[in-house]
């Protein structure tokens, strides 16, 4: 288990604490990722197939909740508290009391760090008591937010474009937002049709999805997005599922959207995109993030054996 305290810095748009992901038990997909997104930067996440790249996407915005770990959006908690990164929870649970009392170790800290180590406060059936609850209640109630509100927020475009089959383009960018509530129908026709001429598609308002090209739909996905004018923009393999001759037309959007200054994260197999447009890489393996700089020494100079490796087989 990490040590990390949570701290959100200030100038962090999103900050990842201690994140662990495990789908089954013993095994990690991710692990122990510590990671502060500043609002501005357009990260791409580079890394070979089942190295938790998409996990890593899905956390920040709660699609898959963290086995440990936080993630915090905006100086507030998005996800649930995790008793492990506040020494307060720990001294107040009846396991630190137990072990204090037994007089094995000479400081709070050694206590601390050996319930951590041990993932003590998750023994089966344990109960830590009142003191315990009351303080993880204490650090939720001050900090939490809601992921409803976060999500409106956060944009998210998939592989597979995920649109309203049944909804023709049009209502698929104004559902969103008038479902909501934040626009009225005719605020959010306006603004959806100001997408579609930005992205050249302001004749495709009327068609349905099945109507359109794989890189049609990747482009009106992330309009889709954009009509809740999000703070961060995550991508997930935006352009995996697509037509080599339609890739381009979808980073192009991409692209606009990074020269503007929208936060990014984007998790590709772009390696143009992640070394040209990306003003920071990450490079994730085996659940860890193994390096993480500005494109040009991610790519141009490796300290890693294992990221050369990858660049290799990729470049």
């Amino acid at each position: 288990m990490t040590e990390t305290e949570n701290a959100m810095p200030c100038d962090a748009i999103i900050s990842v604490r201690g994140l662990y992901k495990s789908f089954v038990k013993g095994k990690m997909v991710l692990n122990g990722i510590n990671c502060d997104i500043k609002k501005g930067e357009q990260i791409a996440v580079i890394g070979p197939s089942g190295g938790g790249k998409s996990t890593f996407l899905r956390c920040l915005n709660t699609l898959e909740s963290p086995t440990y770990g936080e993630i915090w959006f905006e100086n507030k908690l998005l996800t649930a508290p995790d008793p492990y990164l506040h020494s307060e929870v720990i001294t107040a649970s009846k396991t630190f009391g137990d072990i204090m009392a037994s007089g094995r170790f000479r400081s709070n800290d050694d206590i601390i760090a050996e319930i951590r180590a041990k993932d003590l406060l998750k023994e089966s059936g344990r109960k830590e008591g009142k003191a315990y609850t009351e303080a993880l209640k204490k650090v939720e109630a001050e900090n939490r937010q809601s992921i409803d509100l976060a999500r409106q927020r956060i944009g998210m475009v998939f592989q597979h474009f995920n649109l309203f089959p049944h909804f023709n383009v049009l209502k698929n960018i104004m559902f969103a937002p008038t479902e909501l509530k934040i626009q009225t129908p005719e605020e959010a026709k306006e603004n959806a049709m100001a997408l579609l001429r930005r992205i050249g598609l302001e004749e495709k308002a009327d068609a349905f999805p099945s109507q359109l090209s794989g890189g049609q739909k990747q482009r009106i996905a992330i309009v889709r997005a954009l009509a809740m004018n999000p703070d961060v923009m995550l991508f997930d393999e935006p352009t995996s599922a697509l037509d080599p001759e339609m890739v381009g037309e979808v980073l192009e959007v991409m692209k606009n959207l990074a020269e503007q200054g929208m936060t990014m994260v984007v998790v590709t197999h772009e390696m143009g995109f992640a070394r040209e447009v990306a003003n920071r890489a990450i490079f994730l393996d085996e659940g860890v993030i193994a390096e993480d700089g500005a494109p040009a020494d991610v790519f141009g100079n490796p300290k890693s054996e294992r990221l050369r490796s990858f660049l290799a087989k990729v470049l």
